[in-house]
């Protein structure tokens, strides 16, 4: 059984150990992923004078653009989370190099790891459709599955939300209550204009997270759900 903290102490001297490498990983995620939060807004707009043609112009590059910003999170954001949580498990074994960051666009990767996690966004989308709560529980269902291809970028998606599913099985409300650990943090950072967040607690979530996954997978390997030789990845590269 793991306690939030050992899990916590454990990820503050990891961070200790590649500190500045931790937080420039970390900014590259959130710069890449605030790309797809980006949204138009026609601001004073009088749209009793704008004409259709104009009217049809804007709703096409609105839609161009919506567009666009899918594709970037597929083909972008969602290989440099897996690549994010390569960096945070790699930096268990040996001080990481921010360039780690970018694990998944080696070749024979980069295709394996976009359709996992479209396919697994997919699924914890179309769960959140019938409420929140369900696509909640579908989102810490399938937590492992980013660490999961981090440590194995070729495997496939139905097995990555299996034994993500069977990882988690029991975990959920601990690892609830891990996330809710670190509120106190993020509010104190509004205080510091969320400089703290940068440089200290975004880091070290992201480190206690990687330390949750290997706790897991040590006991998923334990318990016969997983052979070792289906995660490498960290250890030979």
């Amino acid at each position: 059984m793991w306690s939030r903290e050992s899990l916590k102490n454990d990820a503050k001297i990891t961070l200790h150990n590649c500190f500045g490498n931790s937080i420039l990983a970390c900014l590259v995620i959130s710069a890449v992923s605030n790309i797809g939060n980006f949204s138009y807004r026609f601001n004073n707009m009088d749209y009793d004078r704008i004409s259709i043609g104009a009217l049809f112009t804007i709703m096409i590059s609105s839609s161009m653009m919506s567009v666009i910003l899918i594709l970037v999170k597929i083909f972008l954001t969602n290989p440099l989370t897996v690549g994010c949580s390569h960096f945070f498990l790699s930096s268990r074994i040996r001080p990481s190099r921010v360039e780690q960051v970018g694990f998944c666009f080696k070749s024979g990767r980069y295709g394996n790891v976009c359709k996992a996690i479209f396919m697994t966004n997919l699924f914890i989308n179309l769960w959140s459709l019938l409420f929140i709560i369900p696509g909640v529980y579908k989102s810490y269902q399938y937590r492992m599955v980013p660490y999961l291809l981090a440590e194995n970028p070729n495997m496939d998606y139905r097995r990555a939300l299996e034994l993500s599913t069977a990882m988690m099985d029991g975990e959920k409300l601990e690892a609830f209550v891990l996330d809710l650990s670190f509120i106190g943090w993020y509010l104190l950072s509004i205080f510091t204009c969320m400089i703290l967040a940068v440089v200290y607690v975004t880091p070290y979530q992201h480190h206690t997270n990687a330390g949750l996954y290997i706790t897991l997978r040590e006991k998923a390997i334990n318990n016969g759900l997983v052979n070792p030789a289906e995660l490498y990845a960290v250890v030979n590269q």
